[in-house]
């Protein structure tokens, strides 16, 4: 009986404990929205990987569904064949997101068109889907990805973004300052963005530099909401990324902490949450 007993009040104390806890999580989300930046009139919807839920991630289907889902923005990843050529695609090998193995900086451009990277769509090259993005009138957040592997890619991403006239539609991203730096260095003109991973809960983390925009991860921003205030407060934009918690409900909260928009993987989810 004494035991019994002894279970139950544990079980009142935990349950006491758990409702303190979540009263101290709202209380902390309604003092960070309260004192921080407003919401954003018009949240921008960034496709991730041009929105990797409903096609291949990087492929020319993708872009086009975000285009026809309506997102503001194409996100995605730049790479260099070993023939020199900007090409779209996330990891630094091909085995995980086509047919075929190896490392994409060992493979030629007719190596890398030649695989199937999912339901039969190629790997593009940047001048293609900057030429798409120019003809659907949407913007694109390019990642400079790996920079350290490919010596001038930041000379041939500028190139081919003047070459179509995209420099004013487009920002350039990177986890790598002195990428960062060489870009501004080559072009001043073309806008920039930091990017921020796990465990960076300040925009001190990396040296956004003159970067005009900073990329941190949702969940950070959730964890600590100044992240926004202060980048809004250097007069940067802030555009959050989600490692894993991405569904409507987490969406909500960076877009309430005034993030001026969200690369996301379900661009139809988060056109939902704004109500467009």
């Amino acid at each position: 009986m004494a035991t019994e007993t002894g279970r139950m009040l544990l079980r009142r104390r935990l349950a006491i404990i758990g409702i303190a806890v979540v009263a101290l999580i709202v209380i902390y989300y309604a003092l960070a929205v309260l004192l921080g930046t407003p919401v954003a009139e018009s949240p921008q919807v960034i496709a991730h990987r041009g929105g990797r839920t409903y096609q291949p991630e990087n492929t020319m289907a993708a872009f086009s569904q975000a285009v026809d889902d309506g997102v503001d923005w194409l996100e995605f990843d730049v790479q260099m064949s070993n023939d020199g050529v900007l090409v779209v695609i996330h990891d630094e090998t091909v085995d995980r997101t086509t047919n075929g193995a190896g490392a994409v900086a060992n493979l030629t451009l007719s190596d890398l068109m030649a695989l199937d990277a999912g339901n039969g769509q190629h790997i593009p090259t940047f001048a293609e889907v900057i030429e798409f993005a120019a003809k659907a009138g949407v913007r694109i957040l390019p990642e400079a990805k790996s920079p350290r592997l490919y010596p001038g890619i930041e000379a041939a991403m500028i190139d081919e973004i003047a070459a179509a006239g995209y420099t004013e539609r487009t920002v350039v991203q990177s986890f790598d300052a002195g990428a960062l730096e060489t870009f501004h260095r080559l072009d001043p003109n073309l806008s920039l963005c930091a990017l921020y991973g796990q465990g960076d809960l300040s925009i001190d983390a990396v040296q956004p530099g003159d970067a005009q925009f900073v990329c941190p991860m949702a969940e950070m921003v959730m964890i600590n909401p100044a992240m926004v205030r202060a980048a809004h407060a250097e007069g940067r934009q802030v555009f959050a990324w989600f490692g894993r918690l991405e569904n409507a409900t987490a969406m909500r909260a960076p877009i309430d902490l005034g993030v001026d928009g969200l690369i996301v993987d379900d661009q139809r989810a988060m056109t939902e949450v704004l109500g467009r």
